[in-house]
């Protein structure tokens, strides 16, 4: 499964909104019976609703959304709710207690002090109480009986609400980026879904479905979380892309003869579709294919006396989305499901990974562990490349060794990095690279950027950024994996090593000379509005 596709997908991520993916993931939809609701929770055969203003608990039925009982609020401004041993477990913002009640008698049996200063979310994973506070952005495990904290673990985001527990991951609400974070027990984000609603609230799982209750649209929403499509774009810009390389001899010798490679972009991506036809200035003497199937043209010139220059370069009108898969962890492959042509071409060394080396060996195999699946293999080696390689340029591009030692790297270092460490354990690797846009439409690039893929089975070449955003929270660190935006023009797939362009992207020159030389090689992509017929 390669990152081609038909001009349908194209029309389908012009029109995707950025709002929901789509209507079709809402199961269900009631109106909520007060203007201000915040918690959210399933007793096992119905709803229960928390409203701080109102400062009810309020008992829905999840067919009808009828209100089926009302109890008083036992602090000033409920913000969670949980269900757990026929009990209501009550977070309250007003007091910082958690409230036990018993739904029955309507009696609360007893009150602690939460640990943090802004509770929000209520789960219950079947034994114990777990409590979101977006002052600390930790999530809580607590002893439901005095609010012992067990221990704790990073919230996905900084706004983190609503909260509930499905059985193995614990799902999050983040108002601000309008999204739902499936997250491990340990605080990884597995599973980033973007919110039904434009101000997410309340969660709780119905033992199939997730339900979120909406703080804007007033509204309880039943989402189906199990099928998704792959990935969806939004947010599609149109621009002119200029890609130029020159080479000027400041003498005194003479260039004898040379060469330009372009990288010339794929027809159709994910995210990125050509509007028209690579157009030249000059024409390429040919088109070539190198090993890894990025397409080159070529540019040759000969002597090139002191002040003589060779420009070579193209234009391409393009059409840009920004990237979302929707990654879900069981939903991957085994690396016995990768097809052999994959594993053949993906897993081989190269000049700048040595993937042999015995320190890439060693480390990728305690990062991985026992972990066999592709995604999560994947995503704690890019973690590891995230949080251990500072971001910075430091000359030539090292090896992989040399990065993992030094601790430090430019975009291309931290992938070389991370596509060795990959290999080492079974993992296809390779990067992705070309431009970055610096600011509005109309903008010079002189640094570019480089990244990688991973193959993952049954979703294909999923893009991952490891120099990119370092540090952060769980939620910025798991948007890396999976995510592209429409800033990002891509020319060139490869593992470097390659005929025509060697571990270099967008473009590369090669050149002989007589006598004493200074030369001068300049490459930049321009970015314009799309020029108009």
């Amino acid at each position: 499964m390669g990152r081609k596709f038909s001009i349908t997908l194209l029309v389908c991520g012009l029109l995707w909104s950025s709002a929901f993916a789509g209507s079709r993931h809402v199961l269900k939809t009631h109106p909520t019976p007060s203007g201000h609701p915040s918690g959210l929770t399933w007793d096992g055969e119905a709803l229960w609703l928390a409203d701080w203003r109102a400062q009810q608990l309020v008992r829905m039925d999840p067919k009808s959304g009828k209100v089926m009982k009302v109890l008083p609020s036992p602090g000033f401004a409920p913000e969670g709710l949980a269900w757990g041993a026929d009990r209501l477990y009550v977070s309250d913002r007003a007091s910082r207690r958690v409230y036990v009640v018993d739904p029955e008698t309507e009696i609360v049996e007893r009150s602690y002090r939460t640990p943090g200063h802004r509770p929000r979310g209520l789960g219950w994973d079947g034994a114990h109480l777990l409590l979101v506070d977006s002052g600390t952005d930790k999530i809580y495990v607590l002893n439901p009986e005095d609010g012992t904290v067990l221990r704790s673990f990073p919230a996905p985001d900084g706004e983190s609400g609503g909260l509930c527990y499905d059985g193995r991951y614990v799902w999050v609400s983040d108002r601000k980026r309008d999204e739902l974070y499936r997250v491990t027990m340990e605080g990884m984000v597995a599973t980033i879904l973007p919110a039904p609603g434009p101000f997410a609230a309340g969660l709780t799982w119905d033992g199939k479905h997730l339900w979120n209750v909406d703080f804007e649209t007033d509204a309880v929403y039943q989402v189906d979380v199990e099928h998704w499509e792959a990935f969806a774009t939004a947010d599609t810009v149109q621009a002119t892309i200029e890609v130029v390389h020159t080479i000027r001899n400041e003498g005194p010798g003479t260039l004898v003869q040379g060469q330009i490679a372009l990288a010339l972009p794929p027809k159709n991506l994910e995210n990125q579709w050509l509007l028209g036809p690579v157009t030249y200035e000059r024409e390429p003497d040919r088109i070539a294919t190198d090993r890894w199937g990025q397409r080159v043209a070529l540019f040759r010139f000969g002597k090139l006396n002191a002040g003589g220059t060779f420009t070579a370069q193209y234009k391409v009108p393009a059409a840009l989305a920004s990237l979302q898969y929707y990654l879900f962890p069981e939903k991957v492959g085994g690396l016995e499901e990768i097809p052999a042509e994959i594993l053949k071409t993906y897993l081989a060394d190269g000049s700048r990974l040595m993937i042999t080396d015995s320190m890439i060996q060693k480390t990728a195999k305690q990062i991985v562990g026992d972990e066999r699946n592709p995604y999560w293999m994947a995503r704690k080696l890019h973690e590891y490349v995230v949080n251990h390689v500072t971001y910075k340029m430091v000359g030539g591009w090292d090896t992989a060794p040399t990065v993992l030692a030094r601790g430090t790297g430019s975009c291309s270092e931290s992938t070389f990095l991370l596509v060795a460490l990959c290999r080492a354990v079974g993992l296809p690797a390779r990067f992705e690279a070309g431009s970055w846009r610096r600011g509005d439409t109309a903008s010079v690039d002189e640094d570019n950027h480089r990244w990688t893929e991973v193959y993952l089975p049954n979703y294909g070449w999923v893009p991952c950024d490891p120099s990119t955003g370092k540090g952060g929270n769980p939620a910025r660190i798991a948007r890396l994996f999976g995510q592209l935006g429409n800033h990002l023009f891509v020319t060139t797939h490869g593992v470097g090593d390659s005929e025509y362009l060697g571990w270099n992207y967008n473009s590369e020159s090669t050149y002989s000379f007589k006598g004493t030389c200074s030369v001068f090689s300049d490459r930049m992509i321009l970015w314009d509005r799309m020029e108009k017929e």
